[in-house]
């Protein structure tokens, strides 16, 4: 008996400017490849059920070419009956009803079972002459409306095996957030020893929570929080009653985030030397790749030739410059640099609304400050 569990596959994201020869944006085609080894697997080795914990698109709206893309996957799976479940995650649930749910593209596909339509629903299989209820709440319209359908989770103590599918952060034992507006907030008591596995997306690190509980992380890298980090999918096989479960790896674009490089007491040649040093070692062909520049002087930071760092990393597909910027007291200039009289004006202004998400506005608006800066002046 054998069960994959995957999420957060974002089928349709897109980011930098690197495109393919068919001029298709290079990290929307890596996203595909990343999905097209899980569904390659799948088919290979013939699971009796998947789970797909949310996100499976990146948008309300994705794209025609991620559309279509999903659909042949999924029909994949459909003509060789693997059924698979996927719920809704809050990249794909619109803000209005009226705008209509992209999952309803999947309900007339034989084997697909998708859940959206904001509450708790329990799909019965019988698999192998045993009988399995899949608990699957999907993003809701509000927090509330998910607490109320969360007091409803209940597993069937006359079914074989109950299993639990939701989206959401977790908080309560260690908090597993990605700080995005609509995201749901799972209640640590759900981990329990009542439901035989508990399949959870929206948090994109493979993480334990406990024995039967398990993020399987997203399938791609989407940002630099992701770097380093294994990327796939679960796979549960079930003997003698028990769950066992093993991690799947599938082969992804590399995503570096460089050690920071320490400027304090540096000159501009010393600084530039590392730097060289540093992307030489990296061998940027076909990688994503940041660098942090920690402790320079703005005065210094301006007399860097970014056209050799962009010659050095011609063939990445993308690469950011962080900098931290230390006050420079040397040369007659504001008190902040440009970057950080941004971020005081920002600060300012979100503490004059009147809005309870104050402190994961700053950190959002304040991690676009820093990559917009920062890609402005270094490419």
């Amino acid at each position: 008996m054998k069960i994959l569990h995957v999420a957060d596959t974002h089928l349709g994201y897109s980011a930098y400017r690197k495109a393919t020869e068919e001029g298709i944006n290079q990290r929307e085609i890596d996203i595909y490849n990343a999905f097209e080894q899980f569904i390659d697997y799948a088919v290979d080795s013939k699971p009796d059920l998947i789970l797909h914990a949310g996100d499976l698109f990146d948008s309300v709206r994705p794209n025609n070419r991620a559309i279509t893309f999903a659909v042949k996957q999924l029909i994949r799976l459909s003509k060789n009956k693997i059924p698979i479940v996927i719920i809704a995650g809050n990249h794909e649930h619109p803000k209005l009803k009226e705008t209509g749910h992209i999952f309803s593209i999947f309900d007339h596909i034989e084997n697909v079972y998708p859940v959206y339509n904001s509450k708790y629903e329990i799909l019965k299989f019988k698999l192998m002459d045993r009988h399995f209820d899949i608990h699957a709440i999907p993003q809701c319209n509000s927090k509330s409306e998910y607490n109320k359908e969360i007091k409803k989770l209940k597993p069937n103590k006359e079914s074989d095996y109950n299993l639990f599918s939701t989206h959401g952060s977790v908080t309560g034992v260690k908090d597993y957030y990605m700080n995005e507006f609509n995201e749901l907030i799972i209640p640590a008591r759900i981990i329990s020893k009542n439901f035989d596995y508990i399949a959870l997306g929206h948090f994109h690190k493979y993480t334990k929570l406990a024995e039967n509980t398990y993020y399987s992380g997203s399938t791609e890298s989407l940002t630099f929080t992701d770097a380093g980090d294994r990327k796939g999918f679960l796979e549960l096989n079930i003997k003698e009653n028990k769950f066992i479960t093993s991690f799947i790896e599938i082969k992804t674009r590399p995503m570096i985030d460089i050690r920071p490089i320490k400027c304090s007491n540096l000159q501009i040649d010393q600084i530039m030397k590392k730097i060289k040093q540093t992307v030489t070692e990296l061998k940027p062909k076909e990688k994503t790749y940041r660098l942090t520049l920690e402790d320079i002087p703005a005065h210094i930071y301006r007399g860097l030739d970014f056209n050799e760092i962009r010659k050095l990393s011609a063939d990445a597909i993308h690469y950011e410059i962080k900098v931290d910027m230390i006050k420079d007291d040397k040369i007659n200039q504001p008190s902040s640099t440009k970057i950080n009289a941004l971020i005081n004006e920002f600060k300012q202004y979100i503490k004059n609304q009147k809005i309870k998400e104050k402190e994961i506005l700053l950190k959002l608006g304040i991690g676009y400050i820093e990559k917009i800066v920062s890609r402005d002046e270094g490419k």
